[in-house]
Order: C-alpha cells, then sequence, then structure tokens
C-alpha cells in the first residue's frame, strides 16, 4: 500500500494516491502496477520549479525532490476547436484551423501539414491554407464517414519540426 504526494514549491498542491488518476489543473498523477508517473499536459513554463514525491509504506516513508525545468515554446500550435462535428452531404463549412506563432520565423502554408492520424501515426497528409497566423484543412467533397478521426499539424521552422495535439472530426452520414 504505497502513498504518492505531490508538492510543487511555488504552492501547496497536495495530491495523494493509491491507483488511478489525480491531480489538479494541468497536474496529473497516473498510478498503475505500483508505479506512478507525475504528467503536466499542457506543460506551462509557469510549472517550472521542485516537485516532491514521497512514498510511505509498511513502516517505511522516503521522498526526492524533482527539478521541472523549462524554456518558452520556439513554436505554439493552438487548434481553434479540438472536437468538430460535420455531416456528409452538409453545404456548411467543415473545417480544422489551428493558430500557429513562432519566436523563430514566420511558417508559410508549404511549413505546415495536416495529417491524418492512424493508430497514433501520422498516416495521410494533406496540405493547408494560410490567413494570419491561421492554417485550416478544409474537407469539401471529402466531407464523407471514412475522413472521421484525428488530425493534427507539423510544422517545420527553420529545419525543425512541431506536432500539434491532435483534433478529433466526425462526419455524419447523409439522412
Amino acid at each position: 500500500d504505497i502513498k504518492h504526494q505531490h508538492q510543487k514549491s511555488r504552492g501547496s498542491s497536495g495530491i495523494n494516491a493509491e491507483y488511478g488518476v489525480h491531480g489538479e489543473g494541468n497536474v496529473k498523477i497516473r498510478t498503475k502496477n505500483g508505479n506512478s508517473e507525475l504528467e503536466f499536459k499542457p506543460a506551462k513554463l509557469s510549472d517550472k520549479g521542485t516537485c516532491t514525491c514521497s512514498a510511505e509504506g509498511q513502516g517505511t516513508t522516503d521522498s526526492v525532490d524533482i527539478q521541472v525545468g523549462g524554456v518558452e515554446n520556439e513554436v505554439t500550435i493552438t487548434p481553434k476547436v479540438t472536437e468538430l462535428t460535420c455531416k456528409q452531404g452538409d453545404a456548411s463549412r467543415c473545417v480544422i484551423e489551428f493558430d500557429v506563432t513562432s519566436t523563430i520565423g514566420d511558417p508559410g502554408a508549404n511549413d505546415v501539414k495536416f495529417w491524418k492520424l492512424k493508430d497514433g501515426e501520422l498516416d495521410e497528409k494533406s496540405s493547408s491554407s494560410k490567413e494570419g497566423n491561421t492554417f485550416s484543412r478544409v474537407f469539401g467533397q471529402w466531407k464523407k464517414p471514412s475522413r472521421s478521426g484525428q488530425y493534427v499539424v507539423v510544422v517545420t521552422v527553420k529545419g525543425k519540426t512541431y506536432q500539434s495535439e491532435p483534433v478529433t472530426l466526425t462526419v455524419l452520414p447523409k439522412d
């Protein structure tokens, strides 16, 4: 019977967990089969600091300080929505959009590719269009139920690649 505790030095957000997923805000502790993982999702620069992991067993305790570092992202990719539902045959727009900001260069439409994921891996690539810092992928005549799935963008700036979190697209069949 092991208990884990997470406490940030910049604030006190004590969390005890015997199993499952516990946490506050973007910080989660996942415990499974006697192992625990500390997860920051999404990671924020404000998460930088010291975390203390404590374990208590029968008649024994132990702890370790973990330094959490971080620097500001060079490229930030933010989806306009994380889930999108469209209907086959409907005339309304069906478009996935991401805002991309960069401190190391201005990516163009050729630098940003949309990918459909299959089993969590990049599978089908398509191009994007750009308006300001917004990159989009429109599903006009391709708005079919078979296009449903998770989509990410991969941005390449100065030879470095950055991948977004996925957006889930659901295309409902015609009536």
